[in-house]
């Protein structure tokens, strides 16, 4: 089949083959990849021991940085709310608010939230997958860029690998086609972490790898791949193909069997990156970053242990035959030595200033491209640095910080718009909102919401009719909606189907902005003496701290002046003495 030998290819020409930059710059992100997972594992591509046999350490300068950035970018589930343009909408963004924070506890986002910030800091890049229920973070070891100078995902091939348990494979079986020909004939119980292993870990269950490619194909290797005939090599889809198969070694890959092919409509990716587009779709991280200067400190620290360890000794040296050849071990204390000559040899490691000044030359680059200086990890300043120019410091580094906390925030405010949003409010119905809630009020609220968004959605058809009319045609909607089940879930299926609610993430210049925004409010709360514009003022900063003000309690209105009598009429009556 043609899509075998294309998917082959693909997978052998990432592992093995190199792609042109520019003119002599080749690149290859797997052979990245590959170093970047041995320097962050501390690790030397030739083992851990020199051609003389001395044990090489290591002096890791990287992982220290990587953790300034991530304590300063600070991103968490706490700081991502649902928000919408429509002032109508107050009370469901309060209760889509509160199903969103329930959801990102339960469904544990918190820790991927943290993975998410430690890994885009050192890797630089993150993949988001949409699946089932949500997304996932896809493996960047096991993640195939086919044309690896795209500047998105949008723009090239993917290729995903997976090494799937049987169990795993038999929950395809109604999804997925020839799973049971893949179980029996693709069975491997050498499990390998990589496709270019030569011979895996052994084990007692076996695994299967499996192959999942997101770009174009042309139609007519899609009709093949589903046993149809038509389609023609000049018109090309976007396509999702599965495919397991029994991994060779060495990059080669032999599939067999073809799980799953169909059409999408898009990628179904969303990225991050770091840094900037540099020709290649792979940006740069902290990992790649530092890389020279972490190579460098490791054989400047390497030659003063070294070195250190010579100078250390302590040797003599005498003319003499008959004198110890060991001070140490040939002698005891209180022997006499008889000797004319006997003499210290001082031994010193030559260099050694050069090579502490070239370690101190390597701490600053490093601190300068990862800008990590003293002011943004919060060491000591140096003696004498005024407190405001330490503020300052401080400040200027930040703002690349906030940029990144801004990139990251775009990057994952729209995979909450579009993945996870539209999944999360179709199941919130009145058994929810009293979970989430514990309040019956709450309820009460939610059927008078249903029935107001019906009302208004239908307004048109009802004809022209006065206020006391409407009124009680939502009175009789809302008796309906309390006696019967199925005019509530008919009504809930059309309430938020209207309901476009915003994801924001306040972890940068949007809580500075908000904190501002708040602060004018106040300004002209206390500066205004209109009581009815003053209340207003209040109950707008509530609503932007996300405060339902609908469910505060109010004080119940003043009664209406009376009229003064004008000279020569009588004194208005009330309504008893009118009685009486």
């Amino acid at each position: 089949m043609k899509l075998f030998s294309l998917i082959e290819n693909e997978i052998k020409q990432y592992v093995e083959g190199q792609t042109e930059i520019h003119d002599g710059y080749n690149f290859s992100q797997y052979k990245l990849v590959r170093r970047i997972v041995l320097y962050m594992n501390q690790i030397y591509p030739k083992g851990k021991m020199d051609s003389q046999g001395n044990y090489k350490y290591w002096f890791d300068i990287i992982s220290p940085r990587i953790d300034t950035e991530v304590k300063n970018i600070d991103f968490d589930t706490a700081d991502i709310m649902l928000y919408s343009d429509s002032a109508v909408d107050s009370a469901k963004v309060i209760l889509s608010n509160l199903y969103l924070k329930e959801w990102l506890r339960t469904t544990g986002q918190g820790e991927k939230i943290n993975s998410v910030v430690e890994d885009s800091s050192g890797w630089g890049n993150i993949v988001w997958k949409k699946v089932k229920g949500g997304y996932e973070q896809v493996d960047l070891k096991d993640f195939y860029v086919v044309n690896q100078t795209a500047f998105s995902l949008n723009d090239t091939p993917a290729i995903e690998r997976h090494v799937m348990t049987q169990t795993q494979l038999r929950d395809k079986i109604g999804i997925w086609e020839n799973v049971e020909e893949a179980i029996k004939g693709c069975a491997d119980k050498s499990r390998s972490t990589t496709v270019t292993s030569g011979v895996g870990q052994e084990k007692e269950t076996p695994y299967y790898e499996v192959y999942e490619r997101n770009g174009e194909v042309s139609t007519k290797d899609l009709y093949e791949a589903r046993g149809e005939s038509g389609g023609s090599e000049d018109e090309y889809v976007l396509a999702k193909i599965v495919t397991v198969g029994i991994r060779k070694g060495g990059g080669q890959v032999q599939l067999k069997y073809i799980l799953y092919s169909d059409t999408i409509s898009e990628m179904p990716y969303r990225e991050y990156h770091r840094g900037r587009f540099q020709g290649r779709w792979f940006r740069t991280g902290l990992y790649e970053i530092l890389m020279d200067c972490q190579t460098r400190a490791n054989e400047i620290g390497n030659q003063i242990a070294r070195g250190l360890e010579w100078s250390s000794k302590t040797i003599f040296r005498s003319s003499d035959k008959v004198i110890a050849n060991n001070i140490l071990t040939d002698m005891n204390s209180g022997d006499i030595i008889r000797s004319n000559d006997i003499q210290h040899v001082p031994v010193r490691m030559e260099g050694l200033d050069q090579l502490l000044a070239d370690w101190n030359r390597i701490i600053e680059v490093a601190d300068s491209l990862a800008n990590s200086y003293e002011a943004v990890t919060g060491e000591s300043m140096p003696s004498g640095t005024p407190f405001r120019l330490g503020a300052m410091l401080n400040q200027n580094a930040n703002k690349l910080f906030d940029f990144l906390r801004e990139k990251l925030a775009l990057s994952f405010t729209s995979l909450l718009e579009d993945w996870v949003l539209p999944e999360l409010l179709k199941d919130l119905k009145a058994e929810s909102v009293m979970r989430i809630t514990g309040d019956d009020k709450w309820v009460r609220r939610f059927y008078e919401l249903l029935v107001n968004s019906w009302y208004n959605r239908n307004l048109l058809s009802f004809g022209p009719h006065t206020e006391e009319e409407g009124q009680m045609i939502k009175e009789a909607q809302l008796a309906a909606v309390l006696q019967k089940k199925e005019t509530m879930l008919t009504l809930e299926r059309g309430f938020w189907g209207e309901f476009k609610p915003r994801a924001q993430i306040i972890i940068t210049g949007e809580r500075v902005a908000l904190t501002a925004e708040l602060e004018s409010l106040s300004n002209f709360i206390n500066l205004e003496a209109d009581p009815v514009r003053r209340t207003a003022l209040i109950e707008l900063a509530m609503k932007k701290k996300g405060i339902d003000i609908e469910n505060l309690p109010k004080s119940p209105p003043a009664p209406a002046p009376m009229p003064e009598a004008q000279p020569g009429q009588p004194m208005p009556q009330t309504a008893g003495m009118m009685q009486q």
